[in-house]
């Protein structure tokens, strides 16, 4: 909230300082989801996208907010209050008084008491926050303007507009984002994966990947457009031409998500023109994109593994499907793996092999470097 009156509580904080410091390696990023995690994003699920598509707001954003205000719902704010977004404050004249961490102007943490709001139910401090970042503050209504989706073509613009206004911490926004790629959260935005209303819209499916994978703009790159969501979504599509953006054949973009049209089977990806995952983002049509070589092959045998970290993919880094981080090599709980089907990658001229294996309940792709035999 405005940064003056609304902050986040201590629980919380220790939340955002532990994710931000992940956010810096260009390394992929991997949190396994815990029950708690699950259950949280089970249950508040279906209201977070009621409530913020009733007002034109991000889901996935609201979701990250209220996991990282109360820890996953875990603060005594949350859990006395049903107040999950650290509101100050009084809510038909209920109220508690908790201890809360602030940010000074010279970004020095410090702690106070504070009066928070005190709610009936969780979807009313879901409807509060909604209904406080569509309307703003006093002598301001458009403060928050920048988490709509009118206004934010992606979560990231929703996510990093919220800092210096909702919350005093530097790093707000990005920490938010941070929990968006971590869990998947962006699935929420895609209205339960159906883009329009019409009973002859695709249905469309999110797959969410570790972010600085990378292909190159096609030689068919300019006959087709780009835009902010993928068309036929229930959002808003603005339509945007090469010219403006720049391009030329073989020039490098970096993806996170795909999403796939069923009826018309085709597929989507998000795309950004710079390394730095803040960047803004556009979708684009498959065709724009030309994709490193993978070809696959079965491969039945057994691998042992190394002992040093490595991660498990769903996919081959780096493939037209986008890979995102399953688990570790070191959390398999195995070092025996069956091996299924191997993969050879080939991208600016350098070859790497790939297997997919199974173990402990998982099946992924391991680059061959983790493994210390194969037979």
């Amino acid at each position: 909230m405005h940064k003056q009156t609304v902050v986040k509580m201590v629980s919380a904080c220790f939340v955002t300082l532990g994710l931000a410091v992940g956010i810096a390696t260009s390394q992929p990023q991997h949190s396994k989801a815990s029950t708690q995690t699950t259950q949280f994003i089970s249950k508040l699920g279906p209201s977070v996208k009621s409530v913020a598509n009733s007002y034109k707001l991000y889901p996935s954003v609201m979701m990250a907010q209220a996991a990282l205000e109360s820890g996953w719902g875990s603060s005594t704010l949350s859990t006395s209050a049903n107040n999950y977004f650290g509101v100050k404050g009084a809510y038909n004249g209920q109220s508690v008084t908790m201890s809360t961490a602030e940010y000074d102007s010279n970004g020095q943490l410090y702690y106070t008491d504070a009066q928070f709001k005190k709610y009936p139910s969780i979807k009313a401090s879901m409807t509060d926050n909604a209904q406080l970042l569509r309307n703003g503050i006093s002598g301001n209504p458009s403060f928050y303007s920048g988490t709509w989706r009118e206004n934010a073509s992606t979560y990231e613009d929703a996510a990093n507009a919220l800092t210096g206004k909702y919350a005093t911490a530097p790093n707000y926004g990005q920490s938010l984002i941070n929990l968006i790629q971590t869990y998947s959260l962006d699935a929420l935005d895609s209205g339960g994966s159906t883009g329009g209303s019409s009973a002859n819209a695709d249905k469309i499916t999110y797959n969410s990947a570790s972010s600085n994978q990378t292909a190159t703009l096609s030689s068919a790159f300019r006959k087709y457009a780009v835009y902010n969501h993928v068309t036929g979504s229930g959002y808003k599509t603005t339509k945007y031409a090469w010219k403006t953006l720049g391009g030329w054949t073989g020039r490098p973009v970096w993806l996170d998500n795909r999403a796939y049209k069923s009826r018309s089977k085709t597929n989507w990806y998000r795309i950004r023109f710079s390394k730095q995952t803040t960047a803004k983002k556009y979708w684009v049509y498959a065709k724009v994109l030309s994709f490193p070589s993978t070809k696959y092959s079965t491969a039945k045998a057994t691998g042992t593994l190394s002992t040093t970290k490595n991660y498990v993919y769903n996919h081959v880094y780096n493939s037209s499907y986008l890979a995102k981080v399953l688990t570790t090599t070191d959390q398999l709980g195995a070092s025996k793996v069956a091996i299924s089907q191997k993969a050879t990658h080939v991208q600016n001229g350098l070859t790497s092999i790939w297997y997919k294996v199974t173990a402990d309940q998982t099946t992924g792709w391991v680059e061959a470097p983790a493994f210390s035999k194969i037979k």
